[in-house]
């Protein structure tokens, strides 16, 4: 692994994890029903696809236009492994020690969508009831169901990785 490979991938993960930051705490400032909303969500992956593969270009201009395949993908793991344990450690400390109460104000959130969602799509009353019970009966914000999560995602950017990397990669041509 090359330093330019290190280095963008520690330096745009830290960019990324404070980008993160910045989203979640005003998500919690704003309107906490923003954890639930699936927008934004969406927003928030993408933004950590664009920032990984913003970092995979800075890298492969940095090794002179040639990226192979396994710095490509480091230089984009690096940077979502580090971008989003510091986001995860943020909301471990935000929901857990900082404001424990957020939790179930963003699990009501959840159920009213849930509720919202099924009787706009005619689910079934008892496939409904069950969906709120398991809501309910489940912290999603403990610190064990963040770290769970914190892997859950790395594996499903891992797969995004290897994409970005077969797509950015550039081995130089050696002519005879």
């Amino acid at each position: 692994m090359t330093e330019a490979v290190k280095k963008n991938g520690v330096n745009f993960g830290i960019i990324l994890g404070v980008l993160w930051i910045l989203c979640y705490a005003a998500m919690y400032s704003i309107d906490l029903k923003y954890f639930v909303d699936i927008w934004l969500g969406i927003g928030v992956i993408f933004l950590g696809i664009i920032i990984g593969i913003i970092s995979v270009i800075k890298a492969k201009v940095s090794l002179n236009s040639f990226i192979s395949f396994k710095d490509a993908f480091t230089t984009f793991f690096i940077t979502l492994a580090i971008g989003l344990a510091i986001s995860t450690v943020f909301n471990i400390i935000l929901l857990n020690f900082i404001d424990p109460s957020a939790k179930d104000v963003i699990k009501q959130h959840l159920i009213d969508i849930t509720v919202y969602y099924g009787e706009k799509y005619n689910s079934p009353a008892e496939q409904l009831k069950e969906q709120i019970e398991s809501i309910q009966n489940t912290d999603s914000y403990s610190i064990f169901s963040l770290i769970k999560s914190y892997f859950f995602i790395l594996v499903l950017y891992i797969i995004v990785g290897l994409i970005v990397a077969a797509a950015f990669k550039k081995n130089p041509t050696h002519e005879q």
